[in-house]
């Protein structure tokens, strides 16, 4: 279980830095999480689900925790960094990401989350189900209308 729980710190850190909006604060609640699964391992019952969900529902469930006490508004998103060896193809790629980047913080915290989730981490509805304890199905309405609400903030940007 150590070596998965490893494999899992990028994507983790991603949630947690996506809901928290500080890379300190994220790596904070990524490494509270990595102590109560290590410290913890029969909390964990593989026959409920794979790991990956449950450990980016921890995650969660610690960032929450942490947002709690600090009340503040979080917004923030991975940087997305792009190599290119044309500095005006590079110009256009921080610049949308920058808009989304942007978008993104407009959206509310459960429509950022099921966005990254999805599109930038790639879980599949039933483990986005998992992390968020939602139904099946209200994963796919709220993952539909966060991207309506994510295009839109990105439309009004380019009027």
């Amino acid at each position: 279980m150590k070596q998965e729980l490893l494999q899992l710190g990028n994507g983790a850190h991603a949630l947690a830095l996506q809901i928290l909006g500080n890379p300190d604060d994220a790596a904070d609640a990524v490494h509270d999480s990595f102590a109560v699964a290590l410290q913890k391992p029969d909390v964990f019952d593989a026959s409920k689900g794979p790991l990956r969900p449950w450990f980016l529902r921890v995650v969660r469930n610690r960032c929450i925790d942490l947002l709690r006490r600090r009340r503040e508004q979080e917004s923030g998103i991975d940087e997305l960094t792009h190599q290119s060896a044309d500095p005006e193809q590079a110009l256009q790629f921080e610049q949308r990401d920058e808009d989304i980047h942007l978008a993104m913080a407009r959206l509310g915290s459960e429509q950022r989350q099921i966005i990254v989730l999805r599109d930038f981490m790639d879980l599949s509805y039933a483990e986005i189900a998992a992390v968020l304890d939602i139904a099946l199905g209200t994963v796919m309405s709220r993952l539909h209308r966060a991207r309506l609400a994510l295009r839109k903030e990105l439309s009004q940007h380019d009027d």
